[in-house]
């Protein structure tokens, strides 16, 4: 509703772009996903953290350290106000460290998950 009318609106997503049609125009905005903004943190160029976007509580972990993970693969899932997210590898690794155990609070920024590139 804009204004107190309803207004048909169609829209694409077309990776980070989203385009809008809306009263005979097209617009198109770039989106930053904050989940992958905030996921992908670089200390060093062999090591990347998975942050939390929002405070919250653990609900469980899904991977162990040691273990090999893909891009997309759910690290763990975490609860804030009601809302479960999926925490998910922002690339290729290996998990080195999970910073809070299931129960556990954490705030918005905060490190969860420690992951070291994969070398071959």
């Amino acid at each position: 509703m804009i204004a107190g009318e309803s207004q048909p609106v169609r829209f694409a997503i077309d990776g980070e772009t989203i385009h809008v049609h809306m009263n005979g125009e097209t617009r198109s905005l770039h989106y930053c996903d904050p989940l992958r903004t905030l996921a992908r943190s670089r200390q060093e160029i062999s090591q990347t953290v998975a942050r939390a976007p929002m405070p919250g509580v653990v609900i469980v972990a899904r991977v162990s350290p040691g273990e090999a993970v893909s891009a997309g693969t759910a690290l763990m899932t975490i609860e804030s106000m009601k809302l479960e997210t999926v925490i998910r590898s922002p690339q290729d690794g290996i998990v080195e460290r999970i910073h809070f155990k299931e129960g556990e609070s954490f705030e918005q920024d905060a490190v969860l998950v420690t992951l070291l590139e994969e070398r071959t």
